[in-house]
């Protein structure tokens, strides 16, 4: 049995790229697994290929009632992920408090946004020489006016 087990985990660590299935935009590879949620069921795709729906209201009470303050303990952990100290609790609080609202996804603002042309802006209003020291820093750091 444990023979078994170690050949489907391996089997599950191949990336097999099926047509039109789902991929991660961020490394460009295809997903393995897919979840969707529609109303209390819960859908489950391997490579394109649906496993089973869970439906979470056919689960026992006694289930049920560990399972709500588990995921809730996981999105509001999510929310804290790659961040430090207050900045970690503001956002584990600004979840809870758009859960509170009935908002499912509560995002952060997006960092204002530097521009070159503001940049270029602000160069104007350099001196020549700190100018200079600027246009030399940036090209350093790789930034092409």
């Amino acid at each position: 049995m444990a023979k078994k087990n170690q050949e489907t985990a391996a089997a599950e660590e191949v990336e097999t790229p099926v047509e039109g299935a789902e991929t991660d935009e961020k490394t460009t590879r295809v997903r393995k697994l897919s979840k969707s949620i529609e109303g209390s069921v819960v859908r489950i795709e391997v490579n394109g290929i649906c496993v089973n729906d869970y439906n979470f209201a056919t689960l026992p009470v006694s289930i049920q009632e560990k399972l709500g303050p588990f995921g809730l303990a996981s999105k509001l952990g999510d929310a804290a992920a790659g961040r430090e100290g207050q900045d970690a609790a503001d956002a584990i609080t600004k979840v809870w408090d758009g859960m509170l609202q009935g908002e499912w996804s509560v995002r952060a603002p997006a960092a204002p946004k530097v521009t070159i042309s503001s940049i270029k802006e602000n160069l104007a209003k350099l001196s020549d020489s700190e100018r200079a020291a600027a246009e030399a820093l940036l090209a350093g750091l790789g930034v092409k006016l």
